[in-house]
């Protein structure tokens, strides 16, 4: 066995006529950083909450560093996951945000505030510690999410549709930021989005999904110049 998130054969539906993943076996090695691409309904944001633990497999396997994830329930699984509309609490400020995680870590006072500060630097938020979450802008607020999933340290990272809710100007600012910051992590990150430039300027391979399939794996090169089909080929263009 080799790679250090590893599924294999993992199908998931949702009744008999709603089959979300189909036959999906994917194998990422430690610091890999993976776009999925496709259209809505492909099932990118299924595959993700399977991997974090939100949803279960109807078969298949999946394996992370060598270990079964079958039993094992989210919280246990120290994976990071940024959600699609950041889920910031609304009746905390940047700090006790960032923090909510070490918290139900029980981490210690002073590590917690190392551990803020650091990850509010690296996300250019240093000095927003006291700041209330409704007062900052959408760009603001992504970075928040993005520092308060990064801050207990998680063993994958995983964002879902990251920058869908900001304007498209906005989207392409924070996509270098956003870039910029996973490249100096050594972490395997999992990058979902529908949007092209995205997943190429996320991921250093990128992953082509529909219908619940695989379609096609591989660099931007290999996609664009050996589609591995007429619908990829199509979708690519």
């Amino acid at each position: 066995m080799t790679g250090e998130l590893i599924l294999e054969q993992v199908n998931k539906n949702y009744g008999p006529k709603i089959l979300m993943l189909r036959d999906v076996n994917l194998t990422l090695a430690k610091g890999t950083h993976l776009s999925v691409l496709g259209p809505s309904g492909s099932g990118k944001t299924t595959l993700l909450r399977i991997i974090a633990g939100l949803e279960s497999i109807d078969s298949g396997k999946i394996f992370f560093n060598g270990g079964s994830l079958t039993d094992i329930p989210p919280y246990k699984r120290n994976f990071g996951y940024m959600f699609q509309d950041f889920a910031l609490f609304p009746h905390m400020n940047v700090f006790q945000n960032v923090a909510f995680g070490l918290k139900m870590k029980k981490k210690g006072n002073g590590e917690v505030k190392i551990q803020v500060k650091k990850m509010l630097e690296l996300t250019g938020l240093g000095g927003y510690e006291n700041r209330h979450v409704n007062e900052l802008s959408g760009g603001e607020r992504q970075r928040v999410a993005l520092a308060r999933t990064l801050a207990p340290s998680p063993r994958l990272l995983m964002l879902d549709e990251p920058l869908s809710s900001l304007d498209r100007v906005l989207r392409k600012k924070l996509l270098g930021e956003l870039t910029q910051i996973i490249s100096t992590l050594n972490i395997t990150t999992i990058f979902v989005t529908h949007d092209h430039e995205e997943a190429f300027a996320a991921g250093n391979t990128v992953l082509i999904m529909k219908d619940g399939r695989i379609e096609q794996q591989g660099t931007r090169d290999d996609l664009i110049q050996r589609p591995a089909n007429d619908w990829v080929r199509h979708f690519l263009s």
